[in-house]
């Protein structure tokens, strides 16, 4: 149970263990924060898990080449031992042909 010091409610073990993210979270936030200030916009809908050292990306992306550079910008995070990139490549139904890989967000 909490008690008061100076004014000040002082939390519980559970409470103070409760607001500490753990490393699961931090890893998540870290990646998704870089893949979401990229610049490429089919990255922002990329799912990400970590567990145990293993950081696994899920979700869509239109190339080969998005689905590397997001295991690229992954690479050196901290606490990430493995990449496991279960990203799938496909191609949208209105695709012509054109390479939008390079298409930043203004």
């Amino acid at each position: 149970m909490s008690e008061k010091r100076a004014g000040r409610r002082l939390l519980t073990v559970q409470e103070q263990d409760a607001q500490i993210p753990d490393e699961k979270q931090v890893v998540e936030a870290g990646a998704q924060s870089r893949l979401r200030t990229s610049g490429y916009r089919q990255l922002y809908l990329v799912s990400c898990e970590f567990h145990e050292g293993v950081l696994t990306l899920r979700g869509h992306v239109p190339t080969f080449h998005l689905k590397q550079i997001a295991q690229t910008l992954i690479r050196n995070l901290d606490g990430v031992e493995e990449i496991n990139n279960r990203l799938e490549v496909v191609a949208p139904p209105n695709d012509r042909g054109e390479n939008r890989d390079h298409a930043a967000i203004p």
